[in-house]
């Protein structure tokens, strides 16, 4: 029996011609693409093996493609505002997108749009689900990163606004990204930001495990498989791996690249906005703006292929291969539905959303000489100083 084949799908922002264009990793060799548009950072993701989700760089809709049909459009999802990331559930049962402040869950079975998230100050930039579909991150520019379990989201009331599990405040400036590890609401998971560190958090207790502190503000993070390593994107194009198992054991570290030159990935020309790992851990891949796909070695550090794009790179991650993907006669197990713009079906989900309007104008209007982020933050620490440690 053949190995999965495992699949580099990759995005840019050169135009409308091919949206999503896909490779064979270790051969190499070109796959049909997906046409139609072109997706924002952070904003591609396949929906259950049969469909590739493709949030239209800078618009209000989500492309959805059947993965055998590359070469044309299903259907568009269209959202209240452009679309700054999303995600899909590993099951496959729950689509995640970001909207402004805002994060949709909708469900896919049936289209309805099941809850609007109103808990960040500013806008998302990046959202992540746990492997079991348990729980799910929300990372941004508001400096914070939420983790979220989605039984209690589904639970809350039309009228009320769920709480999130944790708050992470540990980052000065924006989120950047975040990549969860294996193990469902018992994961580790990684946070990087333009503070210049990435963070190791434990999704259980919520408690801060490791901060490396980089030279340059990190823009991409994710782990290996077997979480021995974690890979940041610099913005000056460097990556950079940290060693987890390291001894003595450290939660604050600085990484000084002249005395690890031997764990630096050099190539990149500009700021790195992707990293993903092989499933065997021995091979990285790595976008940048500098309109290059790199794949690497591991333990050599050595690049293996680079391919030229013509504009930023803004999505690139490793698949293993959907049978409906390598099949031109497979067909999704059930269509679409047609998504829900409306909260639980309702005629508008203007009422909907003013509770988690309210209090962001509550927050923004106190007569104080504080900052926004600095009153947001406060209030945050207050609400939730029994989680927080």
């Amino acid at each position: 029996m053949a190995a999965p084949m495992e699949v580099a799908l990759v995005t840019d922002t050169a135009g409308p011609l091919c949206n999503c264009s896909a490779w064979e990793l270790h051969s190499g060799s070109a796959l049909p693409g997906y046409r139609g548009g072109n997706s924002g950072p952070r904003g591609l993701a396949l929906l259950g093996g049969e469909h590739l989700l493709g949030a239209q760089l800078g618009k209000s809709y989500i492309n959805v493609w059947e993965l055998q049909r590359k070469d044309q459009l299903q259907q568009k999802i269209i959202c209240p505002g452009p679309v700054t990331c999303l995600t899909a559930s590993p099951n496959g049962l729950y689509i995640l997108v970001g909207v402004a402040e805002s994060i949709y869950l909708w469900e896919v079975s049936n289209g309805n749009l099941l809850a609007i998230l109103n808990r960040h100050y500013q806008d998302l930039t990046c959202l992540c689900f746990t492997d079991d579909s348990s729980h799910f991150l929300s990372g941004a520019k508001d400096c914070l990163a939420l983790v979220w379990n989605l039984y209690s989201v589904l639970q809350a009331e039309p009228s009320q606004i769920p709480d999130p599990r944790h708050v992470w405040s540990r980052h000065s400036l924006p989120i950047t990204d975040l990549c969860c590890g294996f193990g469902g609401p018992l994961a580790r998971a990684a946070t990087a930001s333009l503070d210049q560190t990435a963070k190791l958090w434990e999704v259980s207790s919520g408690e801060l495990l490791l901060s490396v502190l980089f030279d340059v503000g990190i823009m991409a993070v994710t782990l290996d498989l077997s979480e021995y390593h974690m890979f940041c994107g610099g913005m000056d194009g460097s990556i950079f791996q940290v060693d987890l198992c390291a001894w003595p054991v450290q939660r604050d570290r600085t990484f000084q690249t002249e005395r690890e030159n031997g764990k630096v990935f050099k190539g990149h020309r500009n700021q790195v906005t992707c990293l993903s790992v092989s499933t065997d851990g021995s091979l990285l891949l790595s976008g940048s703006h500098d309109e290059t796909v790199r794949l690497w070695d591991i333990q050599s550090k050595q690049c293996l292929k680079t391919m030229n794009h013509k504009g930023p790179v803004t999505n690139a991650f490793i698949v293993l291969a959907p049978a409906n993907m390598l099949n031109p006669d497979g067909k999704p197990s059930a269509p679409l539905p047609k998504f829900s713009k409306h909260l639980h079906g309702t005629e508008s989900s203007d009422e909907q959303g003013s509770e988690g309007l309210t209090l962001r104008l509550g927050l923004h209007q106190q007569e104080s000489g504080e900052s926004y982020l600095e009153k947001a933050r406060k209030t945050y620490s207050q609400m939730y100083s029994t989680r927080e440690k």
